[in-house]
């Protein structure tokens, strides 16, 4: 019966008191409060190893103890307390029946939901079937009448199950926050290049981008398909227009997750669909929109972008999708009249993006915007890029006006002493002596590498006459001889086409003359050989800042990287170790660029005093005056 009325999470706790789920927990161990003793509740029930609250005594422990950020915990309860066995889309149906009907639905029979739905719904379009299905659910009905009461609207309602228990019972992956975020400035630039404000939506098939997305839009076009009745539901309940058609349409299209063969295929599809007046965007992953392919899904690829409608291409971050943190997704921007003649390309994947100027970029890019500064985007021909492997190539930037160095002793001298008049922070690390004594095994890298928990990549040869000031594409050496050395990407995709770029923590190594090694921890460099790359995998023993250490510190002379033995620590102590081994080398790092500026400003002080171009004053305070 506890069940049916509603209970409460651990997590749930936590939303409804508004502070993090540790929080809670915290509680639960603490139970004195101002001198008087106040035990937390006992679950009522478990499911697997989820316990459950009885709601009235939450609310009633958050009221006697005052803990939390929520003055409103009793008139939010109920909207956070969901029946054990409720769906969310049924939720979310009779959420649409009561926004339809403004009906009570708790003491309905299922035949009398039926009639209210039938007459809400009589074509059958939006939750007549679904209604029919669920029936007379008194725990469902009960919970969404109790959820309208405690909303500010039916609105507000949907907002409260899409991001509650339901929500994360679903355990579904889908877009960040930020890329939500991202999705909505740039949609709303390709509707601001309409002259006319009659612009319709037609919405990806993920429900929980339509509220943001819909914003300025006349309204939203559906297919009449079973996959679009639940868009048909929110949009009601949003209070969003659902048109049959518009002159012009903003097609969003989300291929992420889709085998590849399909995701090209959708997207081809919406090209097709286009019309001369429409725009679209596709968001997918990365390594279909923007990396080399190869064989049938190259040349599917090139037959879309072959007509021209492509506008803007751009590689975004990694870890906008939740479950996939690793994976890099793309941007397409296209437009209904093919143009055979340029494209806007950009790699944000190590760029810090505000949406607001890349959705500058993308209105400029549809408005044939020439004569302007691109924040993100580079200007590149298209039958360039129907010729090379890669659609954005690795660390495409904006073309940036340059700027003149300082040539001048007394620039030098104020260069240099905006880093050594910095002050350098100490660093200490804290250690306990461990209990006991444990026997650790070790392992060697070839042993690793056998099991699959250690890739070996190639470097490249680097042409250094391809080097160009500016370039954006750094290559990496493991003896840091290369670090001054830059491409540019378009140069990399047409030489280096199937070259390994780094990802985030590979290790950049050589065996000769003595071992060494470092982690890359932005990724997407080239390596040039005879450096290497290790990457470690899921379950490694060892962390890459440890790996890289051992191989710097302990790793024989004239030996070869598989004897290379690591330590097979616990997942806690080698976090732990790599963490510390990470920040000393970013201190190590530190001090060597504060060493480097010390030995500018001596040279720069000599030649500028001796040649009479700098006077120092003498009533400095240096080190060690006092």
């Amino acid at each position: 019966m506890v069940a049916q009325l509603g209970t409460l999470t651990l997590q749930d706790i936590a939303d409804l008191a508004r502070v993090s789920r540790p929080v809670v927990s915290m509680w639960r161990r603490r139970p004195q409060i101002d001198g008087k003793v106040v035990p937390f509740p006992k679950p009522v029930l478990r499911t697997g190893r989820i316990e459950h609250f009885d709601r009235e005594e939450i609310v009633a422990y958050l009221e006697t103890t005052g803990r939390g950020n929520n003055v409103d915990n009793r008139l939010d309860a109920p909207a956070a307390a969901v029946p054990d066995g409720v769906d969310l889309e049924d939720a979310v149906t009779f959420l649409c029946l009561h926004a339809l009907t403004g009906a009570e639905l708790m003491d309905r029979t299922a035949t009398e939901l039926s009639d209210l739905a039938e007459k809400a719904d009589p074509h059958d379009r939006l939750l007549l079937h679904e209604v029919r299905a669920v029936g007379g659910a008194m725990h469902l009905l009960r919970y969404v009448d109790d959820l309208v009461e405690a909303s500010y609207g039916v609105p507000d309602a949907l907002q409260r199950v899409e991001r509650g228990r339901l929500r994360r019972d679903a355990a579904e992956r889908g877009p960040t926050d930020e890329l939500v975020d991202l999705l909505c400035s740039i949609t709303t630039a390709v509707r601001l290049s309409f002259t006319d404000e009659t612009a319709a939506l037609v919405p990806p098939a993920d429900h929980r981008l339509i509220r943001r997305l819909a914003e300025g839009f006349a309204g939203i076009v559906l297919a009449d398909d079973p996959a679009a009745r639940a868009i048909r539901r929110r949009a009601v309940i949003e209070g969003i227009e659902v048109l049959d058609g518009a002159p012009a349409l903003v097609r969003v299209l989300s291929v992420v997750g889709m085998p590849d063969a399909d995701a090209m295929r959708a997207t081809d599809d919406l090209v097709l669909e286009l019309r001369p007046t429409d725009l679209g965007v596709v968001l997918g992953a990365a390594s279909l929109l923007c990396d080399p392919l190869v064989g049938d899904l190259q040349q599917s690829r090139s037959a879309t972008l072959r007509p021209g409608n492509l506008v803007l291409a751009a590689r975004l971050p990694r870890g906008l999708w939740k479950g996939a943190h690793r994976q890099s997704l793309a941007l397409w921007i296209l437009r209904g009249a093919g143009e055979a003649g340029t494209v806007w390309l950009a790699d944000l994947d190590a760029e810090e993006i505000v949406p607001d100027d890349l959705a500058s970029d993308v209105l400029a890019a549809l408005q044939h915007t020439e004569h302007r500064s691109y924040r993100y985007a580079r200007r590149a021909e298209l039958a360039t890029v129907l010729a090379a492997a890669s659609v954005v190539p690795r660390g495409v930037r904006a073309v940036r006006l340059a700027r003149t160095e300082a040539s001048t002793q007394l620039d030098r001298i104020y260069a240099a002493t905006l880093t050594t008049s910095a002050p350098v922070p100490g660093f200490d690390v804290t250690v306990a002596a461990a209990p006991g004594q444990i026997v650790l095994r070790r392992r060697s890298l070839g042993e690793l590498h056998e099991a699959g928990r250690l890739l070996l990549r190639r470097g490249n040869r680097i042409d250094r006459g391809l080097a160009v000031p500016g370039g954006s594409i750094r290559v990496l050496s493991a003896d840091g001889t290369t670090d001054a050395l830059r491409l540019d990407p378009f140069d990399v995709a047409r030489v280096y086409p199937r070259a390994t770029r780094t990802e985030p923590g590979d290790v950049v190594f050589l065996e000769r003359p003595r071992p060494a090694a470092r982690v890359d921890t932005e990724g997407g460099a080239m390596v040039a050989a005879p450096s290497r790359i290790l990457r470690l995998g899921p379950g490694s023993p060892v962390g890459p800042h440890t790996l890289a250490a051992i191989i710097n510190e302990i790793a024989p002379e004239r030996s070869e990287w598989p004897t290379w033995s690591v330590p097979d620590l616990p997942p806690v102590e080698a976090g732990a170790l790599d963490a510390a081994l990470a920040a000393a080398a970013a201190r190590k790092a530190e001090l060597g660029r504060h060493e480097q500026a010390l030995q500018d400003l001596v040279t720069n002080l000599i030649h500028g005093v001796a040649g009479g171009a700098v006077t120092i004053d003498p009533t400095i305070t240096t080190l060690g005056a006092g």
